[in-house]
């Protein structure tokens, strides 16, 4: 909703119902019951703030901008909960898509989501010794630790369900061999003569 008010100066709650309702249709459909209500929270928070109108036909408007706070906030969570929010979008994607027939190569796309390689948006200048080269390293850094743990959490319950899935295979083999019954292989032409 912030990035939503601040891509978009002195927009209305009407505007941003339908810019939501165009952007996740049919999938999701805002209502004023639930946009207006977290405009509220917005402006008691002072993320966000509203001004009264008088549009070109004499109608009263609220329109909303944001605060120098809510950019800040705004900055914050991106940065923050990036990699949550990918999380969160993959789980939204695969629910979406659980209806709809997936080719192979979508289904790879999707099973490495969020956690395909992303390259950093500039590279490191080793002979850079600005405070901001040094921050920028820490934050990558800190970024591919973070990273890497979660790929290995992934990469172990993976394992995890190739065991199970194995275990499983053996004992579904083991039980249709049990249950088979053979089939005598006869050398002997003669027997097939009198057919």
């Amino acid at each position: 909703m912030l990035s939503l008010i601040k891509n978009n100066p002195k927009i209305t709650g009407y505007d941003i119902i339908q810019e939501v309702n165009n952007k996740f249709k049919p999938i999701w459909n805002a209502s004023a019951g639930t946009i207006y209500p977290l405009l509220d929270r917005l402006i008691g928070k002072i993320y966000v703030k509203a001004e009264e109108i008088i549009d070109d036909n004499n109608r009263k408007k609220k329109i909303y901008t944001i605060t120098q706070k809510g950019i800040v906030e705004l900055e914050n969570a991106l940065e923050g909960q990036f990699e949550p929010s990918l999380k969160t979008l993959g789980s939204f994607i695969r629910t979406i898509m659980e209806g709809i027939k997936v080719d192979d190569n979508m289904e790879q796309i999707f099973s490495c989501f969020p956690f395909c390689d992303r390259i950093h948006d500039k590279e490191i200048d080793p002979t850079d010794i600005s405070r901001e080269n040094v921050e920028y390293i820490k934050r990558t850094i800190q970024s591919l630790k973070h990273r890497e743990k979660r790929l290995k959490h992934r990469l172990k319950k993976m394992e995890n369900q190739i065991n199970t899935y194995e275990e499983i295979l053996k004992k579904i083999i083991e039980k249709r061999e049990d249950g088979a019954k053979p089939i005598p292989i006869v050398d002997d032409d003669k027997e097939f003569e009198d057919f």
